[in-house]
């Protein structure tokens, strides 16, 4: 016997959980037999507090062991889960001194045990972490003993087994697709053991394999493994959000085009979501727009994909004022129809998919418009005189919109305005900026009947309220409530208005053909 100091003080500030340290321990067998072989060709026994790991027909020299760095596996470290060379020694660093684990190595003619010894350092005493060094009989085999094992460090070395790449995992369901990259799975129905890793907020649904170890997990009920993808972390924790979604982007490039449709179908909340800044890394959006153009290209799965949904709707970028006009329009003939859509994202165009302003036009849905004729004129102006003298200084009066005639009898508006943004917002007498000039202002041609002017006032001052806004601003909101409560304070002046409308329907129609 000898012993072999690693020049590795025993304070060295490393410390790594009993998971990891099994992990490791178990990671250079798995690394010697290979993914492939793996469930076959290793073993494992726990007796007596006592835990042995062992394959058959493989052996190494134990100068591996000695150096932080060395790893019969750097030159080739993409066909391994090891990567660092340090994780013998540091796990065994920590097991000897922080669990009190007793360790032994041995492969073909030699036994290591892992023990400490004295040293010094500039003439002051130093422990250092070291190996008894024994000369054995020859075997085909390499084995590690793990001594004062309890039985709940023999179910983390359990769940640190099932945390290796192999398609036998129990967490692995149908193999959706594999190749030397990696490989994508359903997810078993059996539940992903408490102790693995997880990625914060993505609970454990469905998990995330890196360098052949599973390192974290995604929300969608899919196993994918990427195995040339490296965390560079020595401390080798869970993947961060950003990571998983690296992994997925990554692994799009290689699936074929029917794996890329269920992995899609299992992401179906994000199916509208944009990226919201080019350097958004939490964003699923790439991930899908990746996916859909996988699918596109696969003429076959294209046509069963969109036979499979035929009710998808795309939203196209807003660039500008009309683009949003066209949208409110569409999204409010969209609410009033029989057949339920799915408003998606645009990349789902590159299926076929319309957008919504799209299929709004194609039945008829938006605004067909008109210039007013004389008559309308004349209504139009009944009702900007009763809001000019009921909401002087409220609204901005300088200018009256253009008046417009919504002639399509689909169209769901009763009215609309065309705004234009000001190049300085004002104030108005109840301290509301006025951020918006109307420019055209429509009302539907079928409030222009006797029994409409109410109807038509309530329109025309709901409009108006929009140089406040949109819909959903508060501004606009406050607006529309003061406008409401000046109405019914100046029920005289709204009534005279109402006096005037009628006369232009008797002057237009007559008496009799008003009753």
């Amino acid at each position: 016997m000898k012993t072999l100091s690693l020049n590795i003080v025993m304070t060295y500030p490393v410390y790594w959980s009993r998971y990891q340290v099994l992990r490791d321990f178990i990671q250079n067998f798995y690394d010697t037999v290979g993914c492939d072989e793996w469930p076959q060709r290793f073993y494992y026994d726990y007796k007596d507090l006592e835990l042995s790991m062992w394959v058959k027909g493989e052996t190494f020299n134990y100068e591996w062991l000695l150096h932080i760095g060395a790893s019969t596996k750097t030159n080739n470290s993409n066909e391994y889960a090891g990567f660092f060379g340090e994780g013998f020694k540091i796990a065994s660093l920590c097991a000897y001194r922080d669990y009190y684990w007793k360790i032994q190595m041995m492969s073909d003619d030699w036994q290591i045990d892992v023990t400490d010894i004295e040293q010094s350092i500039d003439n002051i005493p130093v422990k250092m972490l070291a190996y008894n060094l024994y000369s054995v009989k020859k075997k085909n085999e390499t084995k590690l003993i793990l001594k004062n094992i309890t039985k709940e460090d023999y179910e983390i070395f359990l769940a640190a087994f099932d945390s290796f790449y192999c398609v036998d995992n129990p967490i692995m369901g149908k193999l959706l697709w594999k190749g030397p990259e990696g490989a994508v799975f359903l997810r078993s129905s059996n539940p992903i053991n408490e102790r693995l890793p997880v990625t914060r907020d993505y609970g454990r649904k469905g998990a995330v394999f890196c360098g052949y170890q599973m390192l974290g997990t995604n929300p969608f009920n899919l196993v994918v493994c990427l195995h040339h993808y490296r965390k560079e972390d020595r401390e080798r924790r869970s993947l961060y959000p950003f990571d998983v979604i690296d992994v997925f982007s990554s692994i799009v490039f290689d699936i074929d085009a029917d794996c890329a449709m269920i992995m899609l179908e299992k992401m179906r909340r994000y199916w509208n979501t944009y990226q919201q800044k080019s350097f958004d890394i939490f964003s699923w959006s790439r991930v899908i727009d990746r996916l859909i153009r996988k699918i596109s290209e696969s003429p076959m799965v294209k046509d069963k994909f969109v036979n499979k949904y035929q009710n998808l709707i795309c939203l196209k970028k807003i660039e500008s004022i009309a683009d949003q006009n066209r949208r409110w329009q569409a999204r409010a003939w969209l609410d009033l129809q029989e057949k339920k859509y799915l408003p998606v994202k645009s990349t789902f165009m590159l299926m076929g998919y319309p957008t919504i302003e799209e299929e709004c036009e194609r039945h008829g849905g938006f605004v067909v418009d008109d210039n007013a004729d004389n008559f309308q004129e004349r209504c139009f102006k009944v009702l900007e005189d009763v809001c000019k003298d009921v909401f002087a200084g409220f609204f901005e009066f300088n200018r009256i919109p253009e008046r417009k005639i919504i002639i399509n009898s689909f169209a769901v508006y009763n009215g609309m305005a065309v705004v234009f943004k000001k190049q300085k917002p004002i104030l108005n007498i109840i301290g509301i900026k006025i951020r918006y000039d109307v420019g055209k202002l429509y009302l539907k041609s079928s409030l222009f009947t006797v029994e409409g002017y109410y109807e038509a006032l309530s329109t025309y001052v709901h409009e108006m309220c929009h140089s406040f806004g949109g819909d959903s601003s508060a501004s606009f909101s406050q607006a529309l409530t003061y406008a409401i409560k000046s109405l019914m304070v100046n029920k005289e002046i709204v009534a005279n208005g109402r006096s005037k409308w009628n006369q232009e329907f008797e002057k237009k129609f007559g008496t009799e053909n008003e009753k």
